[in-house]
């Protein structure tokens, strides 16, 4: 909340429009309350060349005090401060500052920059309103309030010009989507309710949402069994918030009338789970922290790789795939004059799996792609109407697939790992697992990048921190067991996955004893092609299109192996870690391309000794069946 003097801290509102906004604002203005006790911020698209009369045409109405910005302003509740024509606005210390507009960047998107401002400043204690208006302006920015844990309106079908709002709402960054007169009264109820008084994570309904209550652990206890996310481990104020805008959706005033509409409506359980889920990104996020990726650290990893070795990265919580993207075309610009080129394999991971095809799409709108230069737009995308696809070349070099880091076996030998702003929606537990998992998936050396508000606590014998402006940490050398902690249910009567600890092996001899009889020839055929079999035959599993294991073939017990906790035969969660990268990307790319794809080179310790093993995906399609897949492993002569 902003803090001004003495005074009681207080909540921030973000208004946003263009074309038809003046009317829409009026109404909202004309509705409001004049003592919700919030400071309310309009920026609208006006002309830098001409004053604006704005202010004075808009306090001709409104019950609260309407006044241009002013810089050193001091922000005061229950005021609107007008952004002024050719000047960039923004809230720090209490005060308004007021920057000379910047139009080297277009297109120019004055309310996407401001809303985003106030997250990164204000966090949860922003709401943000996108009005009438055309293009696209304001959804990024939304995007970054709700990301942040604020609160996010758009017009309805009652907008003049409804470009602007429905493009939010088709992003899914809007919670609720009402007219101008109903925002106002929404605004009212907010302040009653006591999002003033006592906070915003403490409003009027805490006690119906409080952690204790049993109708609130089996809402988290179907969104497990449904969805295979525990959420009991995530931040409950952001659970409890985004619930609560739920219910109000929905028209439930209790918890307990939500548990039964959840309990007849299963659409709702799925609009729950996505509404929880945290997908706001865009490409080069944060410039500063990419352009330092691009001049040290990724040419120290490229450099450290010999040629017909891989360079691997793991961008976690990836969304839409910006990010990926983002990092795809800065090792493509590095190795751009280069004549033998690294190959570059770019993993990115998200819980949703609606984010994950948007990201394999690779199709981006022209606000999606407002931060990026019109050279790189020119080199790394080809448009496609009035959208922009993202070259094939950059697509190859990503594999993006659905992965909980708090449950899914770890991967292994990555070079670098993005980890920014995962972490801050974690409680304490949650983060003291992902810390290991993701030092266990890094080479020794490799590097951790985290978000600006985040930290490795207390993990400071897994990491060294090489760069705390960006927060970039190395991975330190690794000689013991590595643990993975399992993570204990929150929530009595939520069940736990797996328990990832992770060891070293030893792998006893397998012998095969077969009784032969001496006139059973057919016994015999029998007998000695179950030797062959079990002896020389490789190891390979068949698993249909849900990573389900139907039958196994020679001994593959070096390569899978049962999980503890809740069974499971998904050939993913049985994966050796060492290896369930390649597995993973190899599954992608038959999926995508049907034809057969080899991984070589894995590394495995086996009974104390590194060895070197391949694997092998083939599509298989039988008619009248259901598509499979037919993974092979091959090891060295010597193993045993």
């Amino acid at each position: 909340m902003l803090k001004v003097a003495k005074k009681k801290p207080f909540p921030v509102v973000a208004i946003g429009a263009s074309a038809g906004g003046l009317e829409a604002v009026t109404e909202l203005l004309q509705n409001l309350p004049p003592d919700t006790g919030m400071a309310y911020f309009y920026v609208q698209h006006l002309s830098p060349e001409h004053p604006s009369a704005l202010a004075i045409i808009l306090s001709r109405d409104a019950k609260i005090r309407v006044q241009d910005a002013a810089d050193q302003m001091l922000v005061e509740p229950d005021n609107l401060y007008v952004c002024v024509p050719n000047k960039e606005m923004v809230v720090a210390n209490g005060k308004i500052e007021l920057h000379p507009r910047d139009d080297s960047q277009l297109p120019y998107l004055p309310i996407d920059d401001f809303f985003c401002a106030l997250a990164v400043a204000f966090k949860e204690d922003v709401t943000g309103i996108v009005l009438s208006g055309n293009a696209s302006d304001g959804t990024r920015g939304l995007k970054a309030i709700k990301d942040a844990g604020g609160t996010t309106f758009a017009q309805d079908n009652s907008a003049k010009y409804s470009s602007m709002p429905a493009n939010a709402i088709e992003a899914h960054a809007v919670d609720f989507i009402l007219s101008p007169l109903d925002i106002a009264r929404e605004l009212g109820k907010m302040s009653k309710k006591g999002y003033i008084k006592q906070g915003i994570d403490e409003v009027e309904n805490k006690n119906e949402l409080d952690d204790s209550d049993p109708d609130f652990k089996t809402i988290l206890s179907i969104l497990h069994k449904d969805t295979r996310v525990d959420f009991s481990h995530y931040k409950m104020n952001t659970i409890k918030r985004r619930m609560h805008h739920r219910m109000s959706k929905c028209g439930e005033k209790t918890v307990k009338s939500y548990l039964e509409l959840l309990n007849s409506n299963s659409d709702e359980v799925v609009v729950l789970y996505k509404d929880l889920l945290i997908n706001v990104t865009s490409f080069f996020r944060d410039k500063e922290a990419f352009s330092c990726l691009k001049k040290v650290y990724f040419p120290q990893l490229l450099k450290s790789k010999k040629p017909g070795e891989v360079l691997r990265i793991w961008v976690t919580a990836c969304s839409t795939g910006e990010e990926a993207y983002t990092i795809a075309m800065l090792i493509s610009e590095l190795q751009n004059d280069i004549p033998d080129k690294i190959q570059i394999q770019i993993f990115a991971t998200d819980l949703s799996e609606d984010v994950i095809n948007i990201a394999r799409a690779g199709v981006y709108s022209e606000t999606d792609i407002a931060a990026i230069s019109p050279s790189r737009v020119k080199k790394f995308f080809t448009k496609e109407g009035s959208n922009y696809l993202v070259i094939k070349e950059l697509r190859e070099m990503c594999v993006f697939a659905t992965h909980n880091l708090l449950s899914d076996p770890p991967f292994s030998r990555m070079d670098f790992i993005s980890c920014c702003n995962l972490l801050i929606y974690f409680d304490a537990a949650a983060q003291k697992r992902a810390i290991p998992t993701l030092h266990f998936a890094l080479n020794d050396g490799g590097y951790l990048m985290l978000g600006k508000s985040e930290t490795i606590g207390a993990s400071l014998l897994l990491f060294t921190q090489v760069d705390p402006k960006f927060k970039i940490f190395c991975r330190k050398k690794d000689t013991g067991i590595r643990k993975v902690p399992e993570l204990v249910p929150r929530f009595p009567g939520i069940s736990t996955h797996s328990n990832m600890t992770i060891k070293k092996h030893t792998y006893p001899q397998q012998f095969i004893k077969a009784k032969i009889t001496n006139n059973n020839y057919s016994n015999l055929a029998s007998v000695i092609d179950a030797i062959l079999l079990a002896g020389h035959m490789p190891a390979c599993a068949v698993v249909n299109k849900e990573m389900e294991i139907l039958q196994f073939r020679g001994s593959t017990s070096l390569y899978l192996a049962h999980p503890s906790g809740k069974a499971s035969l998904n050939i993913l969660k049985m994966a050796r870690p060492e290896f369930a990268f390649e597995l993973r990307s190899a599954i992608c790319k038959v999926i995508k391309q049907k034809q057969p794809v080899t991984a070589q080179g894995v590394e495995m310790e086996i009974n104390n000794v590194l060895k070197t093993v391949s694997l092998v995906v083939y599509p298989i399609e039988i008619e009248g069946d259901e598509p499979l897949l037919l993974v092979v492993f091959t090891g060295e002569d010597d193993i045993e």
